[in-house]
């Protein structure tokens, strides 16, 4: 028998002969635009961006605490709002679409079940509320009504469904760091003292706003010094959110990128967010950019050695950035971060003030102080006492028209005379701050500085927080006044964007001593509190159940993945920047100028999981696929080796 090569059979071809796919090495089709991320894009760079005059009428007619001005003017919120609300409905649109077509599995996971909680909670809360326009249709000065609150819970579910790859997220991070530059420079003309707002021609533009009727003679009033940076978020406060939310991402964004003019891009991006910050005053953004960093550096963990330079870099960026701002605000940064974790005890020497139907109480250094007021139409005499304990007190004269309490425990108090509304009344001096009542219809009032006849309220106060008023800057006083309302908010809350009205914005007496006295507290000061008071405290634990179970899920993804590539990257920077707004929400309240961003990355985070759990899954199946792949090309491609055989 001749020598002879002896080759392996190739494997049956399955070929498009037969009209059908190849079963091995299947080229995947390159997936077209996905359409579905317009409504994410538009969340993420656009909303915070939308700034345009709205003149709408309060509804506060019916609250003495209130101006009687039967119209107020947003600049920032309003539009936001329903722009959100808008994007929010072609969502569920979309995702309604897909229930029919089923081109994009609808999937469902235990993590949502504690959001549709809060969804749900919200709308109940909206449903049973006294004062249902409000919690429909938002409330002065906060316009944050229940479709806004179901929309976070909607762009989250949204974000789930419809990314698909890293494609998807990178067209987001795009669209947000477009919408993040233009806010930027948006910060530089308000740090340099040339407020694009305060322009003549933005004035004209948004006066287009106003009703022709009320437009001559109008002029814009800002309530922050000129030089101060809030960008489009309404108050300087919310920079603090927003760059705590958005600068860990950039942070991770200058790791994530490949080629070097975005490197630099993303880290001017990340010093600008530090700077606005800096500028704008708020300090509980830079303890939220803190602790985020802290957090990504015990993620990193030992890996962050690998980074050393880069490390070095950023702290250098930080410490230089403080210590810039600082010395050119002459310690301002400093001083009012001193002056928030102020935790000294205050005392007031009045405590309380009850108006009954002929005499009005003071409680005075712990001393009950009643002024008794009568007038007497048919005579027209006045007659006036000051009494302790059913005695009365000596009186005597201080020049015209003011009487002292001949008494030591009450020598900070005078007493007056005075006509109020055509209306004989009295002024009733406390430590130089003026009390004024009237008696109406045989029954004494207080005057209040609204222009409105009322009767103060002496709320209920949590005492661990009472002696601490100052805390946070003022928020120590109130907490104090909302932890309080709580107890009728367990299940149910009053509704969304109903805080204003359950709040006791008509206890002047807590007000004036805290330095409220002249403004009506539409907000707690904390996102938490705000939840717990307009959902329901059911829905805060909803939401804090959703919230952590995101973070813990996504550590555990993270320990087991790759942190140095994209997708990785983007996941620490999403998860810090949303545990530093976090951190914010205890200072912060939740508004529409920023909220929106934290949900729709929040959704984000959450699909990125989802893909980094699948890579990870599918990583065995790879290999093992990969090797069967070079042993049966090796089978192909190499010959045996020759037989020798006898004839």
């Amino acid at each position: 028998m001749p020598k002879k090569y002896v080759k392996k059979p190739a494997a049956k071809a399955t070929g498009t002969a037969a009209g059908k796919q190849p079963a091995v090495a299947q080229v995947e089709a390159v997936p077209a635009k996905n359409h579905y991320l317009i409504p994410l894009c538009f969340v993420l760079a656009v909303v915070p961006l939308i700034v345009y005059m709205k003149f709408y009428e309060p509804h506060m007619e019916d609250y003495a605490f209130f101006s009687d001005l039967p119209y107020n003017t947003d600049l920032y919120l309003f539009y936001k709002g329903r722009f959100f609300m808008l994007a929010a409905a072609a969502m569920l649109c979309l995702i309604i679409a897909q229930c029919f077509t089923k081109k994009v599995k609808l999937n469902f996971a235990k993590l949502f079940i504690p959001l549709g909680g809060y969804m749900l909670l919200a709308l109940l809360s909206a449903i049973f509320s006294e004062t249902k326009h409000f919690a429909f249709w938002g409330s002065f000065e906060q316009l944050e009504p229940v479709w806004v609150h179901l929309g976070y819970g909607l762009v989250v579910y949204y974000a789930v469904v419809f990314i698909r790859n890293m494609k998807d997220i990178n067209l987001l991070m795009n669209a947000l760091t477009i919408g993040t530059v233009i806010m930027l420079l948006i910060g530089v003309t308000q740090a340099f003292s040339a407020d694009i707002f305060r322009s003549s021609l933005f004035e004209s533009f948004a006066r287009l706003g106003v009703p022709e009727e009320f437009r001559e003679g109008s002029k814009m009033v800002f309530s922050f010094e000129l030089g101060r940076v809030y960008l489009t978020l309404y108050n300087p406060n919310y920079v603090g959110s927003y760059v705590a939310l958005l600068s860990p991402l950039f942070l991770m964004l200058a790791f994530a990128k490949k080629k070097v003019w975005l490197v630099v891009l993303n880290i001017a991006i990340f010093v600008g967010l530090l700077l606005t910050l800096l500028a704008s005053g708020s300090r509980a953004g830079f303890i939220g950019i803190i602790l985020s960093l802290l957090l990504l550096v015990i993620i990193f963990n030992k890996r962050l050695i690998k980074y050393w330079m880069e490390a070095i870099i950023i702290i250098t960026i930080l410490v230089g950035t403080v210590y810039t701002m600082n010395n050119y605000s002459n310690n301002g940064i400093m001083n009012r971060l001193k002056s928030a974790l102020n935790v000294e005890e205050v005392q007031h020497n009045l405590t309380d003030l009850t108006v009954n139907k002929d005499n009005a109480v003071f409680t005075y250094k712990g001393n009950d102080l009643s002024i008794l007021y009568k007038y007497d139409e048919t005579v027209d005499s006045v007659h006036m006492d000051a009494q302790f304990e059913g005695q009365s007190l000596p009186i005597r004269a201080d020049g015209e028209n003011n009487y002292l309490i001949d008494d030591e425990r009450f020598s900070g108090i005078s007493l007056s005379f005075a006509n109020v509304e055509s209306q004989p009344g009295c002024i009733v001096t406390v430590d130089g701050k003026q009390w004024i009542f009237a008696q109406v219809d045989n029954e004494l009032y207080y005057w209040n500085n609204e222009g409105h006849f009322t009767k103060p309220v002496n709320s209920e106060t949590f005492e661990p927080l009472a002696k601490y008023s100052r805390f946070a800057s003022g928020r120590g006083f109130i907490w104090s006044k909302t932890i309080p309302l709580l107890k009728k908010t367990l299940i149910i809350g009053s509704g969304p964007d109903t805080f204003t009205v359950q709040y006791p914005n008509e206890d002047y007496v807590d007000a004036y001593n805290n330095g409220y006295e002249n403004q009506t507290m539409t907000k707690p000061h904390n996102m938490y509190l705000q939840m717990a008071v307009q959902t329901g405290v059911l829905s805060l634990i909803c939401f804090l159940i959703f919230y952590f179970w995101y973070f813990f899920s996504t550590i555990r993804v993270l320990i087991r993945v790759d942190k140095s590539k994209y997708l990785a990257l983007v996941e620490i920077g999403i998860l810090c920047g949303t545990f530093g707004y976090m951190v914010v929400g205890i200072i912060n309240d939740s508004m529409v100028a920023v909220a929106p961003l934290f949900w729709a990355l929040t959704g984000v985070g959450i699909a990125i999981n989802f893909m980094l759990k699948k890579e990870k899954a599918e990583e065995p199946v790879k290999n093992e696929n990969a090797e069967t792949t070079e042993n049966t090309e090796k089978s192909d491609t190499i010959e045996e080796a020759p037989q020798k055989t006898n004839k």
